[in-house]
């Protein structure tokens, strides 16, 4: 009997040595919290406790079983969100087979993108590694794309990495075409702005349809004496835009474009969002009183026409927030350069956009641009603990994210490009 009691006791030691620390609780100590909504607090801690920011403060008492990270001359940021990528839909954009972004048919509103994420692609992990917690996934191809999704950069399934599943529709609105030196005297210059306006209407008159299905269905419901429409799953898809519970994302460049998507929201009375913006500093003050967010596109651009200013893309950002527009960045949909975010952020600091304005620009802004500001975007007790830990600015490219938490769980910072750059390093040199 004793020895059956002794063997218990030197068995249940390694479970007692595994169960010291919970995984569920973790307590940053001596860093500089960075809320992003308020000033920092340095130095402070950071409690995590189930997946949530459970205290932020000076001297927080390490709970019993917690995994402690003493982050002295690091700093704490709410996980930065993306705001429009392709994560998750392309693998090998040279290989036709491994991109599956669109659809066939120009017509393809009730389509969630969700349904065709890869939540193994490599390239969540690879975007991740300098702070970048949340990515919208977005489709693209034809005039209604469909629908996107908001996820988590990381999980083992579509549903664990999920946010949203509909967190915004996406209209290609027709683009001028950018100039070149060449072309600008183009005969076909008249024609090309004729045929936008021609696809304007045509998307105007897909929604009048749209509308008017969805009104029938409803007075043959309320009134009755005649059978509702058959069923049309794309309008069906509209119903939330057409409601205005669901924001569209329109893409437009040019100054005149801009003017004409200004006009178009307003007169289809829709819930708004603008990606790219390039010549946005020329009718700033237009977008901040129709009060329509801006999705800023990749910086790794030049100017739109020929006779713009070297600088005009980088300064337009701050150039459109001095007039009240709200902006966020975006890697523009290509899934190379996601890991750059903040370096798209750190371009418009260099060029006149406030430091502060370029954090919030990365975190609470795209948050409140779709509606998830409840849960991520800031570091504030109760929302969701994804964060990371860096040792410097994240805005400059020589600090390094150390630590990276997605609903509370530490999530491991390797990646391809890092396996491949340690694998060639110590290839043999003869």
């Amino acid at each position: 009997m004793k020895r059956i009691f002794i063997f218990t006791a030197i068995c249940l030691i390694p479970l007692a040595l595994v169960c010291k620390t919970s995984p569920d609780t973790v307590l940053i100590k001596n860093a500089t919290i960075v809320p992003v909504t308020e000033q920092p607090i340095h130095p402070g801690d950071l409690l995590i406790k189930g997946g949530k920011i459970a205290r932020i403060g000076k001297g927080i008492p390490s709970p019993e079983g917690a995994a402690v990270i003493d982050a002295s001359g690091m700093s704490v940021y709410p996980g930065f969100i993306d705001a429009y990528t392709h994560f998750g839909l392309v693998e090998i954009s040279s290989i036709a087979s491994t991109i599956d972004t669109n659809e066939m048919g120009k017509m393809n509103p009730e389509l969630k993108v969700a349904w065709a994420i890869n939540p193994h692609s490599v390239h969540f992990a690879t975007n991740r590694i300098n702070g970048t917690t949340t990515a919208l996934v977005a489709p693209s191809g034809g005039t209604f794309s469909g629908i996107t999704a908001l996820v988590k950069m990381d999980g083992w399934s579509i549903d664990e990495m999920l946010i949203n599943d509909e967190a915004a529709s996406i209209i290609n609105f027709p683009m001028t075409p950018r100039e070149t030196r060449a072309s600008r005297l183009s005969k076909q210059k008249k024609a090309k702005i004729d045929i936008t306006a021609k696809i304007v209407e045509k998307i105007k008159k897909y929604l009048t349809d749209a509308r008017r299905y969805h009104e029938l269905k409803t007075l043959s419901k309320e009134k009755g004496g005649f059978p509702p429409p058959g069923m049309n799953a794309k309008y069906e898809g509209l119903k939330p835009v057409l409601e205005g519970k669901m924001p569209v994302i329109l893409s437009v460049e040019k100054a005149k474009d801009i003017k004409l998507a200004i006009k178009f929201a307003k007169e289809e009375k829709l819930k708004v969002i603008f990606r790219g913006c390039a010549q946005g500093y020329k009718v700033a003050d237009k977008i901040a009183r129709a009060k329509i967010p801006v999705i800023i596109d990749s910086l790794y651009t030049g100017p739109v026409d020929p006779e713009e200013a070297y600088d005009a893309q980088w300064t337009n950002v701050s150039i459109m927030v001095k007039a009240g527009v709200t902006i966020c960045f975006s890697s523009g949909g290509y899934v190379g350069v996601g890991k750059d975010l903040p370096y798209h952020a750190a371009r418009a600091v260099a060029f006149g956009l406030k430091h502060e304005d370029a954090l919030k620009a990365l975190t609470i802004n795209p948050a409140k641009m779709f509606g998830i500001d409840n849960r991520l975007g800031s570091l504030e007790v109760g929302k969701d603990a994804d964060l990371f830990v860096t040792t410097g600015d994240p805005l400059d490219a020589r600090s390094v994210v150390k630590y990276l938490f997605i609903n509370g769980k530490r999530v491991n910072l390797d990646n391809w490009w890092e396996t491949q750059y340690k694998k060639w390093k110590s290839r043999p040199l003869k």
